[in-house]
């Protein structure tokens, strides 16, 4: 979208908006912090560190995944124009996190405890951003077009995306189910299945009495396996790739990784005797569910393995979403164990039992 210019100042809508969105982050931020007990700076702290190193990560994470597309080293100032755009949304949340540990250290509390009181906000914040991003900018966060999708005129499955051939798809031709592309095809809007499922995730976190640190891990959990599956159903040429390595989406690699970094983390908090136990089913299942995406990320769409060639689009996204929420039910057991309450008569957000 194109910038406002107000005098010599260059107003652009999209960080205009994410800062009025801020506010109301902030806000009910502290109002938890409050409820958690925590002290009255902790809020201060914490919102003068998010908003630097939120920025900062993001930034450098994306300008990192695109190495492959700048001047190499030679142009090292492509990492302060923000202007022209790019971050990366996993590196905002590093930020968070790491703004949270040092407010922790800065008023000698809990970090654990900080980031479980912003997380909920903070997932609402990524809905509103993820639609933001979608609304705004075109070709971010779209799927197939419903005309490639639905396709009634192909009657051979190995050449299909849906199940489905519906002659008359016009019902889907508007927001939410869609949006027009560059060229003005209707395409879906998995950007809103995005802003949906993050918006969702703190229904999930309310429930459960957790050690410190607890709501974070199962967040990251969620969110990580939520990302995996959106990201198969992204197409066009705006997702971010590895460099170098353009047929691997580095969102869905790096929630693999960030899913993979879970596991020491709750394992090192489970009694030594009980470790092997707890965590060889989430293992397991974590390997098992890894290389059901990496298959169907290449029959989706491509049709690259031909003794599946016949399974369409819809299909395969079914079945990643079946492997994704077998390792969150699988890692759920895991973190049960892991993050049990020390203190059952008052949780880490200030609710009782």
């Amino acid at each position: 979208m194109e910038p406002i210019q107000l005098g010599p100042l260059r107003l652009f809508p999209f960080g205009l908006i994410t800062a009025f969105l801020l506010l109301p982050f902030f806000v009910w931020a502290a109002h938890l912090m409050r409820k958690n007990d925590l002290k009255r700076e902790t809020a201060s702290w914490f919102a003068l560190l998010a908003v630097p190193f939120s920025l900062i990560l993001s930034r450098l994470g994306f300008c990192l995944l695109i190495l492959d597309r700048l001047t190499g080293l030679r142009d090292p100032g492509f990492f302060f124009r923000f202007g022209e755009g790019g971050f990366l949304l996993w590196g905002a949340v590093a930020g968070a996190l790491l703004a949270a540990a040092v407010a922790g250290k800065i008023t000698k509390q809990s970090g654990a405890a900080i980031a479980d009181s912003v997380i909920a906000p903070f997932c609402l914040l990524i809905s509103a951003i993820r639609l933001l991003c979608g609304l705004l900018f075109r070709d971010i966060g779209v799927g197939l077009s419903l005309e490639d999708w639905f396709a009634p005129e192909v009657t051979d499955y190995a050449y299909r995306f849906s199940l489905f051939r519906l002659e008359n798809y016009s019902f889907f031709e508007r927001f939410p189910f869609a949006v027009q592309d560059y060229y003005g095809s209707w395409c879906w809007a998995v950007f809103v299945l995005q802003a949906l499922w993050a918006g969702c995730i703190p229904l999930f976190l309310r429930q459960p009495h957790a050690a410190p640190g607890g709501r974070t891990v199962l967040f990251v959990i969620l969110y990580a396996a939520g990302t995996m599956v959106t990201e198969s159903m992204l197409v066009g040429g705006h997702i971010l790739s590895l460099p170098w390595q353009s047929f691997i989406k580095a969102n869905e690699l790096l929630s693999a990784v960030i899913l993979a970094a879970v596991l020491p983390v709750c394992i090192r908090r489970i009694p030594a005797g009980q470790r092997l136990r707890a965590a060889a089913p989430a293992f397991l299942c974590f390997l098992s569910a890894i290389g059901v995406v990496i298959l169907m990320e290449f029959a989706a769409y491509d049709k690259r393995i031909s003794w599946i060639e016949w399974l369409p689009a819809d299909a395969c996204h079914v079945l990643t979403a079946l492997a994704c929420l077998a390792v969150i039910l699988s890692f759920r057991s895991l973190w049960e164990k892991a993050y049990a309450p020390s203190a059952p008569e008052k949780n880490n957000l200030g609710e009782k039992p």
